[in-house]
């Protein structure tokens, strides 16, 4: 009976894996396109120039990630889970928002609230892939060649 009720448990679990899984994806995919796009804001003179449609498209992604969050079922054992990938969700939005702000000519001091809302979705993602296999996350500051990128840094200054 308790192997019947472990399966009946871990095929739950699965399922929320793979309900959860393309939803933290998105949200981080959409993280990325976001923060590329707020070093942009933060780093070019001419913010007319910036591509606003980008902001757009990740604004979209990332109401479709909110609402496909909330959308999965999610057992006992995941809800620690679920409140980590909704709070990155809801980062998500805010960071939207905080860019949106960014962007009007009275904007000083924006961009503190922008980075403390896109360091919050993605310390929420962290913590997600910390809690549950399946939802580890890509860290180029281990691959080989960020090993070698320092000296070659050093190289090209000097």
């Amino acid at each position: 009976m308790d192997k019947i009720a472990n399966s009946r448990a871990d095929q739950v679990v699965l399922r929320y894996v793979a309900a959860a899984r393309p939803v933290q994806q998105l949200v981080s995919d959409t993280l990325t396109q976001l923060a590329g796009f707020a070093l942009l804001l933060m780093t070019s003179r001419n913010r007319a120039s910036l591509a606003e449609g980008a902001l757009a498209s990740a604004r979209e992604a990332a109401m479709r990630a909110s609402e496909e969050v909330r959308a999965i079922a999610v057992p006992e054992i995941a809800a620690h889970h679920h409140h980590h990938l909704r709070a990155a969700a809801a980062a998500l939005l805010q960071a939207c928002v905080a860019t949106l702000d960014c962007l009007r000519d009275d904007a000083s001091g924006q961009s503190d609230a922008l980075v403390r809302t896109l360091r919050s979705s993605s310390d929420h993602l962290r913590t997600t892939a910390r809690l549950l296999p399946g939802f580890e996350l890509v860290d180029f500051g281990q691959a080989c060649c960020a090993a070698h990128a320092p000296q070659r840094l050093l190289q090209d200054v000097t």
